[in-house]
């Protein structure tokens, strides 16, 4: 990242975690948000996803509460204190994936060597995908689709600025009808379909593929009772997305 990506990036950082304190201050929400937790913009080695030939980006909808507590995934001086030390939280976040991840991830990691990338250092992959998340990098109790309305609507969504920071070639997801116009409308403004079929013999279980401004290709794969690409064979999503990997 250039010197002026990194100064945007530690600008948004301060800015998310101002807005978490905020959120703490809020009765409303004082029992959904995790204790001695922390927003997590993203997930995976951020400098390894940059010099990666495709960049390729999961995104779900917000963190999950169990990355929190007994995982012991992040240091505790970043999860006790209202201030956020900006070095220590970039390293934490990056080396995420190379220590105790969880396994909810394991779903979406297994489509990613479609793409020659992964999470991790893998000795078959050249590229490094990254973990974001659409309406909040800030963890709750429940997660995202059992927060009231008037809950979600304290949030402050970062997605579009970490697109604008991170410059990704593909977005793997796997979302409702609904939630995946909110992700289009905050991804870009010229939206082309370029790829739709389902798997033979199972009702609404589809792959879709949009072009965003020309360039940024959006994957959306059938979420079938909260599991990304459920409800499919492995087969018919790789083949999917071997065609539409053709169209980068």
């Amino acid at each position: 990242m250039s010197k002026m990506d990194n100064e945007k990036l530690d600008h948004l950082i301060l800015e998310t975690w101002t807005d978490f304190i905020d959120l703490k201050n809020k009765a409303e929400l004082s029992e959904v948000l995790i204790p001695n937790s922390m927003p997590l913009l993203w997930f995976g080695d951020l400098a390894k996803y940059e010099k990666s030939d495709l960049k390729i980006l999961t995104v779900s909808k917000n963190a999950s509460y169990a990355e929190f507590g007994e995982n012991q995934r992040y240091e505790k001086l970043l999860t006790e204190f209202s201030s956020v030390n900006l070095e220590t939280y970039k390293s934490n976040l990056n080396r995420y994936f190379e220590y105790n991840p969880s396994p909810w991830f394991n779903q979406l990691a297994k489509f990613l060597p479609v793409f020659d990338s992964a999470y991790k250092e893998s000795e078959n992959q050249i590229n490094r995908a990254l973990h974001i998340d659409l309406f909040t990098p800030i963890a709750t109790h429940p997660v995202w689709p059992g927060l009231a309305k008037s809950q979600q609507e304290q949030f402050k969504m970062k997605f579009p600025q970490l697109l604008q920071l991170l410059e990704p070639d593909v977005l793997l997801t796997s979302l409702s009808v609904s939630n995946l116009k909110i992700l289009l409308k905050n991804a870009g403004t010229e939206i082309e379909e370029i790829f739709d079929k389902e798997e033979v013999g199972k009702a609404a279980k589809y792959v879709r593929a949009y072009r965003v401004d020309k360039k940024l290709i959006v994957i959306n794969g059938r979420n079938f009772q909260g599991t990304y690409f459920g409800g499919m064979t492995d087969q018919f999503v790789r083949k999917c997305l071997t065609e539409i990997k053709g169209m980068i």
